[in-house]
């Protein structure tokens, strides 16, 4: 069951890649979508030095030079290697997330691979179909985390500084490296966000076009802030939702709005709470993967330009959730809990989903996730407790 779970993982990831993009009515390669936008504006600013003030296209510097780097083939050939990358790397995500949970060498470990990539497949297959670079930034930040956990404090740094390049996001993890006191992967990654973020781009376009650079991006942004998205085709963020379904004048839209970035933002501070507050203490895998992705699905969930592939993040939170109920097999509640959980999550995202309220959708499972694993923490923690306790009680030389 193990090896075929295995096959049908990878299977399904290759046919949300390929089936429509390959396979599908509209031809190779005018299937593609969101790669096309990245590879025509990448080249465009990296000539120009400036960004489109026409064109809402919010990566940071280091992103767009990689993406030029890549459109350096024609675009045919660019976006088939793109998308192997993409490919590759949703792949990645559950192959190096279930281990930095705890579940390598576990017989189950790619049963829970599947269900995860089962509850999480409308993320990732926005991701694939539309060619993004969504599970590049994931697979960077879970190996990023791996590294940290196996203190490989080296490959760390570049991991985590290349994620943020691709995305923001993943920022908030390094605040987090310096709280736990894991002092070389946080000087790590600051380095090499030093040689991303400041020498590539001086290498590349010298000081004043650096500079040129970085202020066309700042702008980008604040046009991006300032632009209205009611017409925007995928946004599925909660203002967004609702006040597609109650009107944009809604008063009741911005209390709902308010009351669920409320209740989202008291689940996360719940689950790291109940992980402890020591900043000394031993951290596993599954600890660190809690955390550190707690704090970079924070903006997300409730970012006001949420797309569907941006929760591509949600995966390893729930491959700890599952690995939390498959590593406590004396007890079959935990599994039980563990699994409802998960598809109770599901079921959420897809009932919103169906009420063109997807954003509410991704916010409730996430929600409930980052809830049962605040209780899966003090689970562990009592169990940890009670077997030293059993220890103490021991008789010396017994």
């Amino acid at each position: 069951m193990n090896v075929g779970a295995l096959v049908i993982l990878v299977g399904w990831i290759l046919y949300d890649a390929l089936g429509r993009n390959v396979f599908g009515s509209t031809p190779w390669p005018q299937s593609v979508v969101d790669y096309q936008i990245m590879y025509e504006q990448s080249r465009q600013i990296a000539v120009k030095l400036a960004y489109d003030p026409g064109q809402i296209f919010p990566y940071a510097p280091p992103a767009v030079l990689m993406f030029a780097l890549s459109a350096i083939p024609p675009f045919g050939l660019a976006a088939a290697m793109w998308l192997a990358m993409l490919t590759a790397s949703g792949i990645g995500v559950f192959v190096l997330g279930t281990e930095l949970v705890g579940l390598r060498g576990n017989g189950s470990r790619w049963i829970v691979a599947l269900l995860a990539y089962a509850v999480t497949n409308n993320y990732f297959q926005w991701d694939l179909r539309s060619v993004n670079c969504n599970s590049i930034y994931a697979v960077l930040l879970v190996g990023a985390i791996l590294c940290v956990a196996r203190k490989r404090s080296v490959w760390a740094g570049p991991l985590l500084a290349a994620s943020i390049a691709v995305k923001l996001y993943p920022v908030l993890a390094l605040p987090y490296l310096v709280w736990a006191k894991k002092w070389r992967a946080a000087f790590a990654t600051i380095a090499a966000m030093l040689v991303l973020f400041v020498a590539v781009p001086v290498l590349y376009a010298g000081p004043s076009g650096t500079m040129k650079l970085y202020a066309s991006w700042l702008e980008q942004l604040r046009l991006a802030t300032a632009t209205d998205l009611t017409d925007h085709p995928i946004l599925i963020s909660i203002p967004h939702g609702l006040a597609k379904v109650l009107g944009p004048e809604s008063t009741l839209a911005v209390w709902i709005a308010r009351g669920a970035k409320a209740i989202w933002l008291g689940a996360v501070g719940l689950c790291l709470l109940s992980g402890g507050l020591r900043r000394d203490r031993v951290r596993s895998g599954w600890d660190l993967c809690v955390d550190a992705f707690a704090l970079v699905l924070l903006p997300v969930v409730i970012s006001p330009y949420l797309e569907s592939y941006h929760a591509v993040v949600a995966a390893p939170p729930i491959l700890a959730l599952l690995a939390y109920g498959v590593l406590h097999p004396n007890d079959s509640r935990r599994l039980a809990f563990s699994v409802f959980v998960v598809l109770a999550g599901w079921g959420l995202l897809y009932a919103f989903g169906k009420w063109k309220l997807r954003g509410l959708g991704v916010l409730a499972q996430m929600t409930l996730v980052f809830l049962a694993l605040a209780v899966a923490r003090i689970d562990v923690q009592r169990q940890a407790r009670r077997a030293e306790l059993r220890k103490q009680a021991v008789p010396a030389g017994l």
